[in-house]
This record gives C-alpha cells, sequence and structure tokens, in this order.
C-alpha cells in the first residue's frame, strides 16, 4: 500500500496558497471483499476499491468540501479550487476556532492483520459458506442467510498546522440468520461479530449460536403485558447503546439541544452498576485508531461512571464553540475510513464496564421475566424515549429461559432504563461497535403478545 502522507501535505499547500485560511487533507484506499448467502444459496459477491482525496476549506469559518477520485495534480487542483471556493462563497462562521494543531500520536496496537490483507475473493466466498453452513447445521433449519465481509485500507490525514499521519486498518465482519421450522412453528435466530483480526473461530461461532437460538425459540409462548425485569444479551445491549449513548453525547447535538442529554453533564442519568467509556485504543476493537479524523490523538475517556454523565464527544468544531479540548471523536467513517464526506462525530468503542453476575447467574435471578437477545429499533434521542419490538426474545420462568416470545414490545425512557440497571454480566463482546456484557434492567414495561 501506497504511503499518502507526502502527498497529503503538499495538497495542503496547494489549498492554502488558493486562498483558504484553514484547510484539512484527507486520502484513503479501501478494499472491501463481501460474500452473501441468501436462504442457502450464494446470492452475490463483491470487491470494491475505492480511492480518493478529500478537501475541506475554510474562510472566515465558513466550509467548502469537495472531492477527486484521480490523484493526478490537475484534478487535486480542480477540488482544491473548488473547495475554496465554496468556503469564499459561504456564510463566515465565527464560532469556527481552527483545526487541531501538530502533534505526534501513539501507535494503537492492533489495527491491521496482514492474515486479511492476504485473502482473496475466493476465500471470503468459503467463509460465507463456512457460516452457512454452520448455521445451518440441523435439518429443523430450513433458510440461512449469511454474509461476510473483509476490508483493508489506508488513511492519512494531513492539515494547516502542520499535523501529518496515516495510519492501516483491515475489518472482518460476517453476520447469520437461521430460520428453524417444526410443524406450524418457526423462529428466527441471528448472530454477528466484528473485529479488525482473522479468526476463524468467528465463523462457528456466529453460526452456532444463529443455529441454537433458531432452535430455542421453536417453542412459542405468550405473555401478559406488565413491567417485568428484562436480561439484555450483547447484542440488544450495544444496538441500544450506540445510539442511546453513543448519539445521545454528540457535542452537536447537545449544543442544538436535540438530545435527552442536554443539560446533563454532571448528573445522574443511571445506577451506580453503569459505566461506560469511550476508548479508540482497544486492540483488534473494530472503532479503534491512532488519531481521529482531524488528526487528534487517540484517547481514553469516561462517559458515564457509575451512573453519572461526565464528557459528551467532541470534534474541533463543536470543541471551540465551547472552549473545550476536542475529545478525539471526529470519524472519517466507520472500521474503514472514507474521503467521501466530511468528517463528523462518533463514539469509537464504547466499553461498558463488567460486573460480577454471569449470564446463567442473571437468569436464575430472574424468577419471572424476560430475555431479549435482539432489537432493531432505535431510541427517540430528542425525547428520551425508546419503544421497541422484541425481535428476539423469551420468557423466564423460574430462573430458567423459557419459549420465545411473539409480538411483543418495550417501551421506557432511557434514563428509567438505565437507572434500572442492577446486574451487569461478567463477560463481554462487541457489537454494533460496543463491547458489553449482558445487562438487567429490573424493571420495564412489556407489552404482551395475546
Amino acid at each position: 500500500m501506497r504511503d499518502f502522507k507526502e502527498l497529503a501535505a503538499k495538497v495542503v499547500d496547494i489549498t492554502l496558497k488558493l486562498g483558504a485560511s484553514n484547510c484539512d487533507v484527507a486520502i484513503t484506499d479501501t478494499t472491501y471483499m463481501s460474500a452473501e448467502i441468501e436462504k442457502g444459496s450464494m446470492k452475490q459477491t463483491s470487491l470494491v476499491s475505492d480511492p480518493g482525496i478529500s478537501i475541506r476549506a475554510f474562510w472566515k469559518g465558513s466550509q467548502g468540501f469537495a472531492v477527486s477520485t484521480d490523484t493526478d495534480m490537475t484534478s487535486i487542483k480542480r477540488a482544491a479550487g473548488l473547495a475554496v471556493s465554496q468556503a469564499k462563497a459561504g456564510t463566515p462562521d465565527p464560532e469556527f476556532k481552527g483545526l487541531p494543531g501538530k502533534s505526534k500520536p501513539t501507535e494503537v496496537a492492533g489495527l491491521y492483520d496482514s492474515r486479511l490483507v492476504a485473502l482473496q475473493p475466493d476465500d471470503v466466498v468459503q467463509l460465507a459458506t463456512r457460516l452457512a453452513e454452520s448455521a445451518g447445521s440441523s435439518k429443523l433449519i430450513t433458510s440461512v442467510n449469511a454474509v461476510v465481509g473483509v476490508g483493508v485500507g489506508q488513511a492519512a490525514i494531513a492539515n494547516c498546522n502542520g499535523f501529518v499521519g496515516s495510519q492501516m486498518f483491515t475489518t472482518f465482519e460476517m453476520t447469520a440468520e437461521a430460520v428453524a421450522r417444526s410443524g406450524s412453528n418457526m423462529f428466527s435466530g441471528s448472530d454477528g461479530d466484528w473485529s479488525r483480526r482473522f479468526s476463524p473461530s468467528l465463523v462457528d461461532r456466529v453460526g452456532s449460536n444463529a443455529m441454537e437460538y433458531g432452535l430455542k425459540g421453536l417453542r412459542h409462548g405468550k405473555l401478559k403485558t406488565g413491567d417485568y425485569p428484562v436480561v439484555l444479551d450483547p447484542l440488544a445491549a450495544g444496538f441500544i447503546l450506540i445510539s442511546a449513548i453513543g448519539g445521545g453525547v454528540n457535542a452537536e447535538g447537545v449544543q442544538r439541544k436535540r438530545t435527552y442529554l442536554a443539560g446533563m453533564l454532571g448528573k445522574s442519568i443511571g445506577s451506580e452498576a453503569f459505566t461506560v467509556v469511550d476508548d479508540p485504543k482497544v486492540k483488534w476493537a473494530p472503532g479503534s485508531y491512532s488519531f481521529d479524523g482531524e488528526g487528534v490523538p487517540a484517547k481514553r475517556k469516561t462517559i458515564v461512571d457509575r451512573g453519572v454523565l461526565k464528557a459528551f464527544l467532541y470534534d474541533s468544531y463543536t470543541a471551540g464553540k465551547d472552549s473545550v479540548e476536542s475529545t478525539g471523536n471526529s470519524s472519517r467513517g466507520g472500521a474503514l475510513w472514507s474521503f467521501r464526506q466530511p468528517p463528523s462525530i462518533s463514539p469509537s468503542n464504547l466499553i461498558v464496564r463488567t460486573g460480577d453476575s454471569s449470564f446463567d447467574e442473571m437468569v436464575s435471578d430472574t424468577k419471572a421475566g424476560v430475555f431479549l437477545r435482539a432489537t432493531y429499533d432505535y431510541p427517540n434521542l430528542s425525547t428520551g424515549e425508546f419503544s421497541g419490538l422484541m425481535m428476539e426474545s423469551f420468557e423466564i420462568v423460574k430462573g430458567e429461559l423459557g419459549p420465545s416470545i411473539r409480538q411483543s414490545t418495550m417501551g421506557a425512557s432511557l434514563l428509567e432504563l438505565f437507572s434500572r440497571i442492577d446486574l451487569v454480566g461478567k463477560k463481554s463482546r462487541d457489537a454494533f461497535g460496543v463491547r458489553t456484557p449482558a445487562i438487567r434492567i429490573s424493571k420495564v414495561r412489556i407489552g404482551g403478545s395475546n
């Protein structure tokens, strides 16, 4: 892979000479291979290579943005000129205080696995086939969907204050769904995993989990409407928290008062069992990096400490508005960065502090409740309300997992959910950008299925 640092620094000089007062340049080169199996048959395979360069130019705080998929100097100068002209045509913004200063970030381990670089499209197809076979290894599984993706990328950032840096990324991700059928009963189990490291054992685990929960769900039950303790699987907890916390502490939303956490800094938003940090330095985690999308060195920060909201997530612009330092949460787009969009605020890896309960202990301590494995409904960040369909859920009866529950919903304010966390699991896993254990909420209102 090419070293783009010299080119990025050169484009900064070009942009300044064209009249920008501030600017930064991002160069990314990514390759992503995927294979998708639908209902047991190969649906599609793809290999996408996406190199390019983006330029942000500022004039009196007004921003212009342009991209080029060509790296010849004629195309680059054209894009730089367009970015500068956009900035000068825009409305001045006095709240823009400048881009990050020059720094030398510490290299974070576990961003790049050469074994993923060595994989070919045929290897990805074989991994998807292996995933589907694992998910469909029971005769009761009648349909399987499986997707495996492998990505490799390099990113270089340079800005007008002298920062120049580059880093290389890999990503390995997969999801599986197994549909089980017995007589007239049918249930769908799913699972997924995300990492920067190649680990074939993940394929077997994801497939096995999808099959296991598909089979468990074949015994259907009904639940009466009422208040129940709910044990959240890491899949459900991760999906809820990446939006509820990751989106809720976005400084842009806070400053515009578009999040339920505006005005809550220093106040209790959850129980003492609830602690969340944002840490871009976790080895092999999918959101890790050495520096953020503006060149700010990676730094760990505590978001919620024993239930108390401690920090918001900033980029350079929102940090300037509040006269604080950027937290290094400017994102160029997920596990593999892209030149195609301007940077935006995003969590890196949200880490929920583990507790002292095993999953079995959490279930056995719940005499009558619900185990929620998956929901794909988002909370309303403006109001702080969550109402979601319980996609994969099971009744807990006398401390044991019981039948699956169909068409049930749960609803509560997010602050109620966080304040009612009473048990936190010992073992964590990555799910949707969150490393979290299972979590039990002591009381949630559930709309029953009968």
